[in-house]
């Protein structure tokens, strides 16, 4: 399929820097967990404690709609957060999360970031196919 670029409103993300942190910690731990699991490699303990602690506190950042309001950010924060749940859920179940789902996460990270990014100039809608 040919990847047809939308016109792109550019908008702002209004957060305070706290709250940012918070999802900015929940992209760099599943990142670093997608990278070994997109290549079907073991994910330690220690990243999957990391992982669980970040995502339970980007959930409760992201169910405060008066933090963040309804924004495209948001959507795709909450996407980010569902995902890393339903990843922690399948280890907690002793369920191996296969590498395409680990690959989907990295990309729902990068999508998710640029939304938190302080102050930067964020796109509004990304490439569809």
């Amino acid at each position: 399929m040919k990847r047809v670029q939308r016109d792109r409103v550019e908008a702002r993300v209004a957060m305070p820097s706290d709250i940012a942190r918070v999802l900015a910690d929940l992209y760099i731990v599943s990142s670093a967990a997608a990278q070994l699991g997109g290549y079907g490699l073991e994910v330690p303990d220690s990243q999957w404690q990391a992982l669980v602690q970040q995502t339970q506190a980007a959930r409760a950042v992201v169910n405060a709609d008066e933090v963040i309001g309804a924004s495209d950010g948001r959507a795709a924060l909450c996407r980010l957060v569902t995902m890393c749940e339903d990843i922690v859920e399948l280890y907690t179940t002793g369920r191996r999360c296969p590498p395409a789902i680990w690959r989907e996460v990295g990309r729902m990270g990068r999508d998710a970031y640029s939304y938190v990014t302080s102050g930067a100039a964020c796109r509004g809608e990304p490439l569809r196919d």
